[in-house]
This record gives C-alpha cells, sequence and structure tokens, in this order.
C-alpha cells in the first residue's frame, strides 16, 4: 500500500479535479440561478451526489489500477475531491452565500474523496477467488 510513484496519483487527481470542477460549476449554477428554477430540485440533488461520486470513484479505480494501491488512489481522489469541493464553495460565494462554504467545501471534498478514491481503487486491486 505503498506510494511508489505519487506523480500519478497527483496528476490523475488534478486531471479530475478540474473536470469535477467544471461539473460542480455547472450544478452550482443550475441549483442556484433563479432562471433555472424550473429543473426539478429533486433531479439537481441526485446530479450532486452521482456525478462528484462517480469522477472520484473513477479517479481512485484508474489510479488504483495503475498502482496496485489503496493509498494511491485514496490520495487522488482526495486531490479530485479536495479541488472540486473548493471550486463548489467558490460558486456558492459567488451567488452571495457565506465565504465559510469554501473551507467547508474544500474539507468535505479531501474527507470524501479519499473515502470514494480509495473504495474505486480497492475494486481495482481486489482480486478475485479462484
Amino acid at each position: 500500500m505503498d506510494l511508489h510513484r505519487p506523480e500519478i496519483a497527483i496528476s490523475a487527481g488534478l486531471r479530475f479535479g478540474l473536470l469535477l470542477g467544471l461539473v460542480v460549476v455547472v450544478l452550482g449554477v443550475l441549483g442556484l440561478s433563479p432562471s433555472a428554477a424550473w429543473i426539478p430540485e429533486v433531479l439537481l440533488l441526485a446530479a450532486f451526489a452521482f456525478f462528484p461520486i462517480a469522477i472520484v470513484g473513477v479517479t481512485g479505480f484508474r489510479v488504483g489500477r495503475l498502482e496496485r494501491s489503496l493509498a494511491a488512489g485514496a490520495l487522488a481522489g482526495a486531490i479530485a475531491g479536495g479541488i472540486g469541493g473548493c471550486i463548489g464553495g467558490l460558486t456558492y460565494v459567488a451567488f452571495g452565500k457565506p465565504v465559510v462554504n469554501v473551507l467547508v467545501g474544500l474539507i468535505a471534498g479531501l474527507a470524501v474523496g479519499a473515502i470514494v478514491g480509495a473504495a474505486g481503487a480497492w475494486f481495482a486491486v481486489r482480486r478475485v477467488p479462484d
């Protein structure tokens, strides 16, 4: 469970984090903008739950498969989740919400990203019994 090549996890975390940031901005604008009030709230909440978890899980899976390591998947997931959470918090601030959302998004993104990234890596490194 060592990080033999942390640059792989860092690189993947940054790439997927930027993708997650883009998705979070789009979802945040759709969820906070009065002009998008016609979109059902349940649909937006489901998208807010599904897309970030899917992106971070795939990040952990891909890095876990490359590195054969749960730690690498957790690191990549934490980086991607932290970037997504920070950008999500900034999106909230852009719509007049408190600045504390940036810190909350960053911490939540790091924590959930590490857990989901490690879970994705677990699926990549687990051995199927013969």
